[in-house]
Order: structure tokens, then sequence, then C-alpha cells
């Protein structure tokens, strides 16, 4: 995964806030006490929105495009339509924290230092529901049932539509890890609900069709967290809280970032998913990215990074100068908004680079970024390796398999020498961090290539040749495959649009170069030409 800036630039104030209208041509930033309109495909700023008299702390998005609102410091929520006329404004007792749209029902949920507030349309007057504590964020289900309320006593409360409580999550760091932001992640079956909306008529047949399946009433339950130290094989006790198996059987998964640093996944029921991830950072943004299958997370370590849906960092999206205080992924696409506290806002496309490998009739390729599946192109069975960290490289060789992960390598072999044999095993683990560009498996021996020169070492070892000799190291290339090695089947470069792939056994002994043949490229290996 590599991050590509599109377009930067930078307000007087400090952005708070990040909403993108749902076909994606606008973004609303919340920087100062205005609001900022943006054209996110060259960044130009359309058009400033004033209408508060103080900060401007969030911002949100109808899902139906028809309006977005503001809430500020000013204790004011400022409803606006598509076409940025602000046409309603209503009012808390404190600062407004965060502003939520419902979904479906575009049911407007505000929260503040002592309450919360659900509005909608059709209705003249906002429902007010005091709060222990802070709200500092919120989030709605993907179906609009149920709306996550994330407080700075590190407390989650979980209320149905009408505001009334049906699941309290106790953290172990209570208001000493404050709840700093949640997202439910996307729902497949939400997806499919948007895509088919277009062609309905009623709303309520709609919601009808898609909520029936949803109980009507739910009994509360109270969770305590078990936070970092829970073993996930530990059979669990027996829990007296009242609750609904309904809620047991939903697919909805809440991510929680905390001032406590660290990273935690919860049920819709209250019940924690694996153990808290420790992030080293104080993170001031949460967000899911494409359809859930990654997450964004910024904060104090000035840095946007990427995350696998069940937590595992991938790699960073942009570095920055000042805290990231808020960061979202445009609507159906690979782009990324990043908002800092000094007021700098930047755009990234994520270009997502595929890693795999080829033998015979045995492919391997990487999928979610840490697993790698192989699968036999014949009998079309497949296997799948988890390996819970970025897979960087794949190789595969008649029975050995080879993984390039962050901090190591791992190679794996067949159970047996069955062809149609699909278990593998780990034989070695080479403990070292590398950088290469390419990695090879042998029979026994790995090779890995940095800037277009290969290092030779044993599968037991650290590599036992790295010099920067070309011809040195194809003597000890050579010499391996005089021993009976054969060569790995190579993948040449493209032949008018095709690719071609060799298993070249009559190379033995020959001084080989893997870099296109270009203008100007003097090759450091000897006595041969580069390879088309």
């Amino acid at each position: 995964m590599r991050a590509v800036l599109t377009w930067r630039d930078k307000a007087e104030h400090c952005i708070n806030d990040i909403a993108f209208k749902p076909d994606g041509t606008q973004l609303i930033l919340a920087a100062g006490s205005r609001l900022l309109v943006y054209d996110t495909s060259d960044g130009t700023l359309l058009q400033p929105l004033k209408g508060h008299k103080d900060t401007v702390y969030c911002v949100a998005y109808a899902k139906d495009g028809k309006r977005f609102a503001s809430g500020s410091a000013d204790k004011s929520v400022i409803i606006w339509t598509s076409k940025l006329e602000g046409i309603l404004k209503y009012t808390h007792n404190d600062a407004i924290q965060c502003v939520s749209y419902n979904p479906i029902t575009h049911q407007l949920a505000s929260c503040s230092s002592s309450d919360f507030g659900l509005w909608s349309p059709e209705q003249k007057s906002v429902s007010k529901h005091k709060s222990s504590s802070k709200i500092i964020c919120c989030s709605w289900t993907n179906d609009g049932q149920y709306l996550a309320l994330g407080m700075f006593n590190g407390i989650i409360s979980i209320r149905n539509k009408n505001g009334e409580e049906k699941v309290k999550i106790e953290r172990p760091g209570g208001s000493l890890s404050p709840i700093w932001s949640i997202c439910w992640n996307p729902s497949s079956r939400w997806e499919s609900f948007w895509m088919n909306r277009e062609n309905e008529d009623a709303e309520d047949v709609i919601v009808n069709r898609y909520i029936q399946e949803i109980p009507s009433t739910l009994k509360s339950a109270v969770y305590s967290s078990q936070g970092s130290e829970a073993e996930e094989e530990e059979p669990e006790e027996e829990d007296d809280s009242p609750r609904d198996d309904n809620l047991e059987e939903r697919n909805d998964i809440l991510a929680v970032a905390d001032w406590g640093q660290k990273v935690s996944f919860y049920q819709l029921s209250g019940k924690q998913i694996g153990k808290d991830r420790a992030l080293n950072f104080d993170p001031c943004c949460i967000s899911y990215f494409t359809k859930g299958e990654y997450i964004l997370l910024g904060g104090s370590d000035k840095q946007v990074s990427l995350f696998t849906k069940d937590g595992v960092r991938l790699g960073t999206v942009g570095e920055q100068n000042s805290w990231v205080w808020t960061c979202q992924a445009k609507p159906d696409s690979n782009y990324v908004v990043v908002g800092c506290q000094d007021g700098t806002i930047s755009f990234y496309q994520l270009i997502f680079s595929t890693v795999h490998g080829l033998y015979k009739d045995r492919y391997a390729y990487r999928d979610s970024m840490t697993d790698v599946i192989v699968q036999h192109l014949i009998t079309e069975q497949k296997v799948r390796i988890k390996c819970k960290e970025l897979v960087k490289k794949i190789a595969i060789y008649r029975n050995r398999l080879a993984i390039q992960l962050p901090e190591k390598i791992l190679i794996y072999e067949l159970y047996s020498e069955d062809l149609s044999d699909m278990h593998y095993r780990v034989k070695e683990k080479i403990i070292k961090k590398f950088e290469c560009n390419l990695l090879v498996v042998c029979a026994n021996h790995i090779i890995l290539c940095q800037s277009w020169v290969c290092f030779l070492g044993e599968t037991a070892a650290v590599p036992v040749l790295q010099r920067s000799e070309g011809a040195g190291v194809a003597d000890g290339v050579s010499h391996s495959l005089h021993q009976g090695d054969r060569w790995p089947s190579w993948k040449r470069r493209p032949l008018s649009g095709a690719e071609e792939w060799t298993d070249p056994e009559d190379l033995r002994g020959q001084s080989l170069c893997y870099r296109p043949a270009e203008a100007g490229h003097s090759c450091a290996l000897l006595g041969h030409e580069c390879l088309p």
C-alpha cells in the first residue's frame, strides 16, 4: 500500500471535523467559527459558510445528500441544505461536541457536555436526554436502530432511536481513558440496501422491509469490559445480566479509540471482541475505509495509519506536522482526507499492489493484507494462512512457500509429497527485517533482490552472501544450482500486454539480470545481456 498526495491546502484554524457529501463531490470542513466547502476533485475552496459565533467542533452530512448539520461551542446546531443555505437552528445548554445523522430515517443526533438531542425534519421540537458525563463522540448503526455514545468517563452507552439506554459498556480505564472516537463497521446488507433505494418510491416501505427482522423491544444490559488482560482462549463465565439473544446474533461491530491509547472492538450486545490493542499515541479519530475491510486512525503521532478491521497496523497513509484531529475516506473510493491541528488539509489516494506467487498449478496471493491464500488451480482447493501481520512478499516453489512479514520471513512446506496436498506447516523462520524488491524460494535457499542485486540466503539462517559485486552473487547462485537446485518460475517483462512465464532449466551457471533493458542501463552482472 502506498499513498499519493493529490492536493493540499491550509486553513487559518484547526480542522476539527470533516464530512463528505454522499456523492463525494464536496467536502465540508469545520475550521474556526466557519465551515469550509471544498471541491474534492482539485481542492478548490468553493465557499466559506458563516453562521456560528464560536468554534465549530463537528459536522455531519445526511445519507440522502439533502442536508448537513454543524455543531459549535456557541451551543447551537445549524441545519444546512445541499445548496449551502442555513435553514434551521436549535440550541443546547452546553457546547456541541458531535453530531451524527441516522442513515435510514435522517434523524439527527446532537451531543453536548450534559445531554444529547434527537431531531428529525418531521418534528418541530428536539427531544433531549440527560447524560451522566460529557459526550465526546457518537455513531449510528448502519440500520439506524441504535446510537452509540462515547463519553469522557470511559463509558459507552448504546441507545435506541427513542434515546433509551439498552447497553452500557464500562471500560476498566474509566475517566483516565476517555472515549475519543467510535465508528460502526459498515454492513454489506446495508450497502445493497442503499444501492436499491434509488429505485424505491416510498421510504417507509424500504425501512419496514429491512427492519422487520430487528426486535422491537430489547432488554437492557450492562457489561464490564475485561480490557487487555482478558484471554480469548479461556472459557467465559456466565453473566446474569439481562440481555436479548437477538443482539448476540447481529453482526454490528463497534470500533472504539480511547485516550488510554487503545483501540477495541465490541458487538452490539456489549461483548468485547478480542483484546484491546495498544497504540502508543492518543487517537483523535477512527473511521472505516472502503467497505469496512480497513480502519483509518490518526492522532498525536502526527500521521494517519491504515489498520485491518481487527486492529493490525498495515502502514502510514500520510505523515503530518501536527496532531491529526480528523480523517475520513471519500465514499466508494480509495481517497482519504486528513485534517490537522495546524489547519492543514491533505487529500490522498491509496494504491494497493498485488502480492502473489505462482509455481505450476499452485497460486499464492495476499488477501486482506495479512492473510495468504494458496489455491490449487486444477482441483480448486484453497487454504488460508493467517499471518496476523502485513504480508509484504510471497514466493512459492515445489513444496515450499516463503512469506515475508515486516520483521521476519516464514518458510512453509507441505506435510507430504502428495501433489494434491494443501496442508502447510512452518519449516523455518528468519527473524530479521529485510527490504527487498523480489523474494524467491528455492529447494534449499531463498533469494532476496535489493536494488536489483541478489542476496542468497539459507532458509535456516540469515543471508550468507551479501556482496555488492554482481559477479560474486551470480557465482554463488550458480554454485547452488550446480549442486542440484532448480530455478523456480521467473516472471519476465510482459510482452504485448501478456505476461510470459519461463522455467529456464538451461540457465544454470549463467549470470542473470532481471532488470528490464533500458537506455543507459549499465548492468552490474558480467558476461550477459539483460533479460527483455
